[in-house]
């Protein structure tokens, strides 16, 4: 998702969300949300099927990126889920991050492995130029569907490329699953990350700064 087609100023600033932007896992606050919907709601479709999925991930029958498959695609036929709402809900848990403010960045990506559904508007909330997030569901599900790792760097690259730029200048996030974007960045600016996150980075002796 493009918000914004600015680009007089090349400096680029990617921002995860979950653990970064947020000091939450939204995606986990989003199960919650759409559980008490169906209940409130008397969904008892969508309902069976939340708790199918999460049954099945507790029992490791399917991992974490195919239950957010079965969630994301038992929810298109909800219009009425109020997206809006759900984002507000979580402004609470928002870190204030000073370099999501430097004006020197002319491309301001959100690259995040959470939902396209409210990653967006977050994105557009916060005024980032680009909301790249995992999409909703348009056909069965493959190992890349999920917006992470190496399937992120490629999305992050492949919109740089289509406006001709080559290089990243900060990655900001919280965890190594970052590691390939990481690689990359001529910057790295780690928000509350784990023993092992600075662990594994300085193994790839990639320099950091911890905000």
């Amino acid at each position: 998702m493009i918000i914004s087609n600015k680009k007089v100023n090349k400096k680029v600033l990617v921002i995860d969300l979950d653990g970064t932007l947020y000091r939450i896992n939204t995606f986990h606050f989003f199960i919650k949300y759409l559980l008490n919907f169906s209940l409130k709601k008397l969904h008892v479709k969508l309902l069976y099927t939340l708790l199918k999925a999460i049954f099945l991930r507790l029992l490791k029958i399917v991992n974490h990126s195919k239950m957010k498959f079965l969630i994301l695609k038992a929810i298109k036929e909800y219009d009425e889920i109020d997206m809006e709402g759900f984002v507000s809900s979580l402004k609470e848990y928002r870190n204030q991050l000073q370099i999501l403010e430097d004006a020197t960045f002319g491309i301001k990506i959100l690259a995040t492995a959470a939902p396209d559904c409210y990653a967006k508007i977050i994105a557009l909330n916060e005024r980032f130029d680009v909301c790249l997030a995992t999409n909703t569901p348009v056909a069965n599900y493959q190992h890349d569907f999920e917006n992470v790792r190496n399937v992120k760097k490629q999305g992050v690259v492949h919109y740089l490329n289509s406006i001709e730029v080559n290089h990243l200048d900060t990655m900001v996030t919280d965890h190594y699953d970052d590691l390939p974007l990481m690689k990359i960045s001529k910057q790295v600016v780690l928000v509350n990350p784990s023993k092992e996150t600075k662990d594994i980075l300085k193994k790839n002796q990639i320099f950091f700064n911890i905000v």
